[in-house]
């Protein structure tokens, strides 16, 4: 690999130590303030003690949006929320670890993930009778294993700095132009967007869901060419605010909030179509704040005031709530009005095909792009 490369990103090495490392806890000292356990409480979480309830939460938009609910759940008097920011496969990871002593009531999984903790009897099945904000959760993203409904989506899209790509992307292969010189921002697999990402990338070439090699040829055209790859989307949206990248697959919520704080950046759907990620909060199997208290959060996260601040500045998140409208800025981009509109233009991929592939998929990107 060229010496270009390597002081470029050199220069991120906070922005990759997680990604190398295999976990994203260097990250967050840029995102949140923190406390001793990786919380953004203002003390370190003991579970059940004094009704406190401790929930996994992505680092970046969705800890914000978890700090928002934290002040709502807080003053409802049914527990004190205590946030760990954590990528899914990491929530997972620790519920592995330790089952009998979960570190989490609650945590927030992707449908990947989701189906792994369910095999290993990390999760419970929704206890629909504590649960009162089902009503308005469209049948689409109620879940058939009876665990809890989709929380809110999210589609990967082509984020690009107007001001440097001057010809909109249509395609993945915009990532692939050899015109581009230090430009191209990456996210670890260990996140869906990364993950997401490479399947589309292989698919374009002729790969699936069971074989992405066309997608890791391709990443090696895009090595000499990258400006910094990132542990988590968190900390590729501050790539993309310091200016150190120009174009990536990127959350479209997340080029969203970025455009409203002013960043140069705009958004396109590939031709190919939008990949959707769905998310989930569920109830561990042996919560120790106790099953009415975790579930009390559940609710809360699905009713509509939670759904409607989900969906809103600056978040920008697809609800599951169906008489919740999407943000004006997705509408007029995409046409859908709600979730349901949303479900029908994005593509869903098959995660227990992918989950048996994962684990090799992140370890060989981690050395190709470290090598």
């Amino acid at each position: 690999m060229s010496n270009r490369f390597v002081q470029r990103m050199s220069r991120r090495t906070v922005l990759g130590t997680g990604l190398f490392l295999g976990t994203s806890w260097a990250l967050k000292a840029c995102n949140t303030a923190s406390v001793p356990g990786g919380t953004t409480q203002a003390e370190s979480p003991t579970a059940g003690a004094g009704g406190q309830i401790v929930t996994g939460s992505f680092p970046g938009t969705t800890e914000a949006l978890f700090r928002e609910y934290a002040s709502l759940f807080n003053q409802s008097g049914k527990g004190q929320l205590s946030i760990v920011p954590l990528l899914a496969f990491e929530q997972v990871a620790r519920l592995k670890a330790a089952p009998d002593n979960p570190p989490f009531d609650v945590v927030i999984l992707d449908d990947g993930q989701t189906d792994i903790a369910f095999k290993e009897g990390l999760l419970q099945p929704l206890p629909a009778d504590k649960i009162t904000n089902l009503s308005n959760i469209d049948p689409l993203f109620i879940n058939d294993k009876g665990l809890a409904p989709t929380f809110y989506m999210q589609g990967v899209v082509i984020g690009y700095n107007p001001e440097r790509i001057k010809t909109p992307p249509s395609s993945w292969q915009a990532l692939l132009d050899p015109n581009l010189d230090g430009q191209i921002g990456l996210v670890s697999m260990n996140s869906i967007l990364g993950t997401s990402f490479m399947v589309e990338l292989g698919k374009l070439q002729g790969g699936s869901e069971s074989d992405i090699e066309p997608a890791f040829a391709a990443l090696k055209q895009m090595l000499p060419k990258l400006g910094g790859v990132a542990a988590n989307p968190g900390a590729l949206s501050t790539l993309f605010q310091q200016g150190e990248v120009d174009i990536a697959p990127i959350w479209h919520n997340d080029a969203l909030a970025l455009k409203a704080k002013g960043v140069s950046i705009e958004w396109a759907v590939p031709e190919t179509g939008m990949t959707g990620a769905r998310y989930s909060l569920n109830v561990v199997s042996k919560p120790k704040s106790g099953l009415d208290s975790a579930a009390a959060f559940v609710d809360m996260a699905l009713s509509k005031e939670a759904q409607t601040m989900l969906a809103s500045s600056p978040y920008y998140y697809v609800p599951s709530d169906k008489t919740v409208s999407l943000a004006a800025a997705i509408t007029e981009k995409i046409g859908a009005k709600n979730a349901t509109e949303f479900m029908k233009q994005v593509n869903i991929l098959d995660w227990q095909t992918i989950n048996q592939q994962r684990a090799a998929w992140i370890e060989r990107f981690n050395k190709e792009v470290s090598a």
